[in-house]
């Protein structure tokens, strides 16, 4: 499917990504920015095309999520070393992460359930693009910081949707046959 082809480049992009980064020096990271720019296309390219095309899929409903989870969160990892991105938000990232994974993965085993995306974690996932945007682009201390900051309130609300999400799951559907 031509959609999940999206995701999968999406993930090849972490390598260049990080390496532009590496070599970017102090200052704005503008060659990082295009490529973020370029996983973000292919991000909205993905579903668009998986709902036009009518590829909507079990494989493309984790591929996608995937592909954000392993991308922002390698960037932000690569921003820790490189840049002054906030350790804390990459921690707070990571558990996120592989709480939702981890839960996503029991859920699709035992019950062969695929939670889908809302809103909120769509949004945190925008407001990520831009706490690490604000730190590729050497903004200033305080645009970093609340980019960071709005970034966390994010987590924190996707977070407790997820959680809603989930329990409202596990007491409607029946675990066994």
């Amino acid at each position: 499917m031509v959609a999940n082809l999206f995701s999968v480049l999406r993930l090849l992009l972490l390598a260049p990504l990080l390496y532009v980064l590496c070599r970017s020096g102090r200052g704005p990271a503008w060659t990082a920015v295009a490529v973020l720019a370029v996983a973000a296309a292919t991000d909205l390219l993905d579903g668009t095309l998986a709902r036009r095309l009518g590829q909507t899929s079990r494989l493309g409903r984790v591929l996608d999520p995937v592909a954000d989870k392993v991308l922002l969160g390698g960037l932000a990892a690569g921003l820790v070393i490189w840049r002054s991105f906030p350790r804390w938000l990459l921690a707070a990232v990571l558990a996120r992460d592989a709480a939702i994974v981890l839960a996503g993965a029991a859920l699709l085993g035992a019950r062969g359930l695929v939670v889908p995306a809302n809103r909120l974690g769509k949004l945190t996932t925008v407001s990520l693009v831009l706490a690490t945007m604000a730190c590729l682009l050497d903004l200033s201390r305080v645009a970093r910081a609340w980019t960071a900051w709005l970034a966390a309130a994010m987590l924190v609300l996707s977070s407790l949707s997820y959680a809603v999400l989930l329990w409202r799951i596990l007491r409607q559907q029946p675990s066994g046959p």
